[in-house]
């Protein structure tokens, strides 16, 4: 929502937000020095590693709007970090314990799979790491069509 103030208005509204939000406590005072220490860990960590994950093709396409869409997909990925990696195909519906694991790789700084896709819809790839089952990249791969699916079913008649 949006309200128009003239121009001193604006003025003293923007000066009362200014002085609000420096009675307002900072969040780095309520944390501990434990914690502050495992953030700052963990900052350090993500900001050391870098990591490249990627589908190829992105995109796979149908003929017609609905059917399933067959690819040879290759997924590579690479780390900065020796560490032990899952891949996973992410389902918003299943819990992440079931979720369906593709391949593993122990004490690894990258590699490559041939995955066979075969679907209707868009799935995502995700690579974690094994030691703290964190996220660490993700990919997806679209399905797009030629044709729109039709509304009626056409019929051959030779008379």
């Amino acid at each position: 929502m949006y309200f128009k103030l003239s121009n001193g208005h604006a003025k003293k509204w923007l000066l009362l937000s200014c002085l609000f939000a420096s009675f307002q406590p900072s969040l780095a005072a309520e944390l501990t020095k434990k914690d502050q220490d495992e953030q700052a860990d963990k900052v350090n960590k993500l900001s050391l590693s870098r990591v490249s994950f990627s589908a190829q093709p992105a995109n796979c396409i149908a003929l017609r709007h609905g059917r399933t869409c067959y690819a040879n997909v290759k997924l590579t990925w690479s780390s900065d970090i020796k560490e032990n990696y899952c891949l996973y195909i992410k389902q918003p519906e299943v819990a992440q314990e079931k979720r369906q694991r593709i391949q593993c790789w122990e004490n690894s700084m990258g590699n490559q799979i041939i995955f066979n896709f075969e679907s209707n819809k868009k799935i995502e790839f995700q690579l974690m790491s094994s030691k703290d089952n964190n996220v660490i990249a993700e990919a997806a791969v679209e399905v797009s069509w030629v044709h729109e699916a039709t509304p009626r079913k056409r019929r051959w008649r030779i008379f």
